[in-house]
């Protein structure tokens, strides 16, 4: 199994995928959750920030 996780950056709608297993930490490194192959919002329009919720997409179809 490989360690190395790849990062995807959408030039359109600015999001981040993520694949693999990621691990988010606390300020004092402690594990909090783990989740596999997140998708970060960079458009701005997600109401669940900071994972993208596919918001973007309406907003492209509407301009």
């Amino acid at each position: 199994m490989s360690e190395n996780v790849k990062a995807f950056i959408n030039p359109k709608s600015g999001s981040i995928r993520i694949t693999g297993t990621v691990d988010f930490v606390d300020a004092d490194g402690n594990i909090t959750s783990t989740v596999e192959n997140p998708k970060f919002c960079g458009c701005g329009l997600s109401k669940e920030k900071p994972f993208c919720d596919g918001s973007h997409k309406e907003k492209t179809q509407i301009s």
